[in-house]
């Protein structure tokens, strides 16, 4: 679209009080490039901003709308392939017989669009920052092998970390990957970003073939990594890693689609606990012991509470497309309760690897963590399937896992420079 021509073009969206879309006019879709029938009954406006801004712009206008009678500001907004503008966006009210049903937007761009941010969104696409999910656990077997057995080879750390990180990309993208053809990302409408993936490919600027031939390659590269480890120090590698492999690919892909069934959960749990952990632990001393395997246990229903909780803003969408993960099944009501035994429980783990003389007392310093892990589940009670008034719970959950890990971490390491 000639720049001039973009510039001319102007947009009314108005969506109800639940913010879903309700009319797409004028230029809308010009101007922000998704087809009316993607759009009307289906996507939230929040889809329009930018994501950064969700959490604070979107409120405020919104209230300012209703305080004032009407919010105006330049904003920059988002277009479907990924590209922004700024505009003057002016919002309304609307009122029907005295009652507010909903709010109009009016858009008039300022400037053309940017270019599609193509490597932006491949590097979306890897979800890195979820990589702590197995990359601490790992860690954490890591020193434990060092507290325990006083082992540590650099080589193979470096080994079974890079392995495990390219298993677990290969994870993520491949999980983005089967949620696009079930239809899936097109169910999401919200935009909680802990939530629903990254929804890269219903942009249309990333190849779905691509994307998957990149997403399997990772998948392929850890699993030769571990392989070539496995040949190393012993065959059990192979048992523990090909059990990785599996669930990475199974949690949403064919034929088990293991998420699907409700054992999604069950199955993350098993990938970044007792996996990640004890499979760094086993190459570095070629054995399994107590203390490991309570901790990965602890840690393995910690990472289940991060995609526990970050599956509550997904149940309508999950439960459109046939995703009867275990949140779905049970409800939030129930789901809340669940969220806050699995908390519990990681703790009770550690303790207990601690009373039973198996782990140093030093761990429990993992405990300070404790009131932070606390905030995500008052936060679930609070804000219940809002997605996004769940946004700093679902932040909470990932902090209280990594703080834990950090605290879990300096606890062995004074155990190994204090013993009691």
């Amino acid at each position: 679209m000639p720049e001039g021509e973009f510039e001319g073009k102007v947009s009314v969206i108005t969506c109800d009080m639940t913010g879903t879309v309700q009319q797409y006019a004028a230029d809308a879709e010009e101007l922000f490039g998704w087809p009316r029938d993607r759009v009307i009954g289906r996507m939230s406006v929040a889809a329009f901003h930018l994501p950064k801004n969700v959490p604070t712009l979107v409120p405020r206008l919104l209230r300012e709308a209703v305080e004032k009678g009407k919010f105006e500001e330049e904003v920059r907004l988002q277009r479907r392939d990924g590209s922004t503008f700024p505009a003057l966006l002016t919002v309304r009210p609307m009122v029907e017989g005295g009652t507010q049903v909903g709010f109009m937007g009016y858009t008039k761009p300022l400037a053309p669009p940017t270019k599609p941010p193509v490597a932006r969104l491949w590097l979306a696409s890897l979800r890195a920052p979820f990589l702590i999910a197995s990359i601490v656990p790992a860690l954490v077997g890591a020193l434990l092998a060092w507290q325990i057995h006083g082992a540590f080879d650099l080589r193979l750390f470096l080994a079974a970390l890079g392995g495990l990180a390219a298993i677990h990309t290969g994870a993520n993208m491949l999980n983005d990957a089967w949620d696009f053809r079930s239809g899936n990302d097109l169910e999401v409408r919200h935009l909680n970003p802990f939530a629903g993936g990254s929804r890269v490919l219903i942009r249309g600027v990333i190849d779905p073939r691509a994307h998957l031939a990149v997403s399997m390659s990772f998948l392929v590269l850890g699993s030769f990594v571990g392989v070539l480890l496995a040949l190393e120090v012993g065959w059990p590698l192979l048992l523990i890693g090909g059990l990785g492999v599996l669930i990475a690919y199974s949690y949403v892909g064919p034929p088990l689609r293991l998420a699907h069934h409700g054992l999604g959960e069950i199955a993350v749990g098993i990938d970044f606990g007792p996996v990640s952990l004890l499979g760094m632990y086993f190459v570095l001393t070629g054995t399994f012991d107590p203390a490991a395997v309570l901790v990965s246990l602890a840690f393995g229903l910690f990472v289940t509470g991060i995609l526990w909780i970050n599956e509550v803003p997904d149940i309508p969408a999950d439960s459109a497309v046939g995703k009867r993960t275990l949140v779905v099944r049970l409800g939030v009501p129930k789901a809340t309760k669940v969220f806050a035994g699995l908390v519990a429980a990681g703790y009770v783990l550690i303790v207990m690897a601690v009373a039973l003389m198996v782990l140093t007392p030093w761990a429990l310093v993992a405990l300070l963590a404790l009131p932070l892990a606390l905030k995500p589940v008052r936060g679930l009670r609070k804000a219940g399937a809002d997605p996004h008034a769940l946004i700093p719970s679902n932040a909470g959950m990932i902090l209280a896992t990594l703080i834990t890990g950090v605290l879990l971490l300096v606890g062995l390491a004074l155990a190994s420079l204090l013993p009691l």
